[in-house]
């Protein structure tokens, strides 16, 4: 019997999913991303181009440090609308360029473990306040580690600020000048894809490509749902969320097309249209326009048109709420109070900085106690490992320790097979190339990467030694022990309350956030949705560490994201509603108010009552007190 590669592969993927628990596959398997050409070309020219230019100019130091600089820029440099990478990478340069400054200054051992253990304060608290700011945060945090441990000898230090920032400059000058190329980011093409294929599948009803269109709607929702969920962080993002919303609220329409292309009846042009108008408007970011089911047909395409329905008034209302237009009418003074109430540290955010701290005080005490040659790569495991919104922290010291296995291993077989000199340089262009890649794609894969550039630069350097590979293992490897001994089993995410309870907390503190902006009062009303919005990043970072971890608890927390993201909104909402009432514009009855916020402590209280009732219930609940608060 002849077996075709399709159904060798399909026995191979499920004897894998066989022999490796589900948490595992998850946490090994890399995000779907289409290639993104813009980034390949700006890392391989930024980070890899130095290399040649100082080879053959006879200034590879200097080279190397330009080369560590765009490597920082690139850190940060994820795919994303060309605004969103400008201002990311450019905020990177800042806060990268402080952060090697402060720590090539520091004049001996001991008052580099104090500067980068000061550093992590700002570091980590920074990562409270958005994603940008997390992002500047945690390069700060690495390029000072990095610059404790990195000896460049005769080059003053100015001068290794000056080339380092330089490298950052070129990275995001490289950044710049892909305007011209600019494209929509991989998740918005994901979503779109999904109604491309039901497209197809109503192409090819009742022929022989029908079991084909099928097959290729399942891969599109899969690989729409891991860019969503399993391959990316989902810190607060209302363009991320706005993609998850339609992805959700996709369900209907695709139950209602399969069924309708398995009994071969072709929906009307009107709604054919509205599918490729949605998957149009998801890709450039535009406003579908709206859609009205049809009064007439069978069951199965009144479905297909009231789920078509939802779908777009759910996303037009997530769409109204990614700008509203109250901040447009507001003051400086009042824009500035509304910022600063969206800051939010809390208690997580002063436990997580307790954690950074601690393990990189440990880190710090053991390099300096044993006298290793290159401890800094035990603190940087350490500041990479724990940086917050980052997903679980054992999967990423998990991943970080197997990065850098293979990634020496890879990195030792280049030096034995590529002489040094321009050969060596070349392979370290190729090898940058795939930098922003595997960050975008795996933490595993980006951590081998890296650690590949790294030796293949310092071996082209004085500094290299023929133990270094060997170093660079053992320095990560007893990084990542510090971080689930001190670091995770410290703090196991068993410690903390069940998602479901901190949800219905965290409706309760909503509902009095609500009574509050909707009765008109202003006194504590600041202070009120800070509390608020610090209980909903509570929630967001716990979700996020528990979709990785090794347990059951993975995939029962994804359920709960669509109702964090509604809460979320209901806040913004409440608040222009409380702007619009002090100006005199708006005006609510009592009876009205006492409706919303009994309708949700009632969700909470149902909540603790019964968790494990299905998570679309408070869902539904949470976005009707949404309808009513916006309309």
């Amino acid at each position: 019997m002849c077996v075709t590669r399709t159904e060798a592969l399909a026995g191979t993927t499920r004897a894998t999913r066989a022999l490796l628990p589900a948490w595992l596959l998850r946490m090994l398997r890399p995000a779907p991303l289409p290639l993104d050409w813009t980034r390949i070309v700006a890392a391989a020219l930024g980070i890899g181009g130095p290399t040649l230019v100082g080879l053959g100019v006879g200034k590879l130091d200097e080279a190397v440090l330009v080369s560590l600089g765009a490597l920082c820029a690139s850190f940060s440099d994820l795919t994303g609308s060309y605004r969103y990478r400008i201002r990311r990478v450019g905020l990177t340069v800042l806060s990268g360029g402080f952060g090697f400054a402060v720590g090539v200054v520091a004049p001996s051992p001991l008052w580099a473990a104090a500067v980068v253990v000061a550093v992590a304060v700002p570091s980590v608290l920074a990562s409270r306040v958005n994603d940008l700011c997390a992002a500047a945060g945690a390069q700060m945090l690495t390029f000072c580690v990095v610059a404790t441990g990195h000896v460049t000898t005769g080059v003053p230090v100015g001068e290794q600020i000056g080339w380092f920032v330089a490298g950052e400059v070129l990275l995001l000058a490289l950044v710049a000048a892909t305007w011209p190329f600019r494209r929509a980011a991989p998740a918005r093409g994901a979503v779109a894809r999904v109604f491309d294929a039901l497209l197809k599948l109503f192409d090819a009803a009742g022929t022989d490509a029908a079991i084909n269109a099928r097959q290729e709607l399942t891969r599109a929702l899969n690989n729409a749902h891991d860019i969503l969920v399993g391959g990316a962080s989902i810190s607060r993002s209302r363009v991320h969320d706005r993609l998850y919303v339609v992805l959700t609220r996709a369900t209907p329409v695709v139950e209602a097309s399969v069924a309708l292309a398995h009994a071969r009846i072709r929906p009307t042009d009107r709604t054919l249209d509205a599918m490729r108008a949605i998957a149009r408007c998801v890709r450039d970011g535009g406003t579908v326009p709206p859609y009205r089911p049809a009064t007439s047909g069978s069951i199965m395409v009144h479905a297909l048109d009231q789920g078509l329905a939802d779908l777009i008034d759910s996303w037009r209302r997530a769409k109204r709420a990614d700008v509203p237009d109250f901040r447009a009418r507001l003051g400086t003074w009042e824009r500035l109070r509304l910022w600063r109430s969206d800051i939010s540290i809390g208690r997580t955010g002063w436990l997580l900085t307790l954690r950074m701290v601690l393990c990189l005080a440990v880190a710090e005490g053991i390099g300096i106690a044993l006298q290793f040659q290159n401890s800094y790569w035990i603190a940087m495991t350490v500041a990479l490992v724990l940086k917050p919104n980052s997903g679980s922290v054992f999967a990423r010291t998990v991943l970080r320790g197997i990065g850098s296995l293979v990634g020496v291993v890879v990195a030792g077989a280049l030096l034995l097979a590529v002489p040094p000199g321009w050969g060596l340089a070349l392979a370290t262009v190729l090898v940058a190339a795939f930098v922003p890649e595997a960050l975008s794609r795996h933490y595993g894969l980006f951590t081998m990467v890296v650690t590949m550039i790294v030796l293949l630069q310092m071996h082209q350097s004085d500094l290299f030694a023929d133990q270094l590979p060997r170093v660079r293992l053992v320095d990560s490897l007893l990084g990542c022990v510090l971080v689930l001994v001190v670091g995770y089993l410290m703090w196991p995410p068993g410690r903390s309350p069940a998602l479901a309870g901190r949800l219905a907390d965290a409706v309760d503190t909503v509902s009095e956030y609500v009574s509050l902006s909707m009765a008109g009062r202003v006194q504590g009303r600041s202070a009120l949705r800070r509390r608020t919005y610090r209980e909903l990043s509570d929630l967001r970072t716990a979700l996020q560490q528990q979709l990785m971890e090794p347990a059951a608890v993975g995939r029962a927390a994804e359920v709960w994201w669509p109702s964090i993201i509604v809460l979320e909104r209901l806040v913004d909402a409440a608040t222009e509603r409380a702007l619009l009432i002090e100006r005199g514009g708006d005006d609510l009855r009592l009876e009205h108010t006492q409706r919303i916020v009994s309708t949700l402590r009632t969700a909470a209280r149902q909540l603790r009552i019964q968790p494990d009732a299905p998570a679309h219930n408070l869902r539904n609940k949470l976005t009707d007190v949404y309808t009513e608060v916006v309309s």
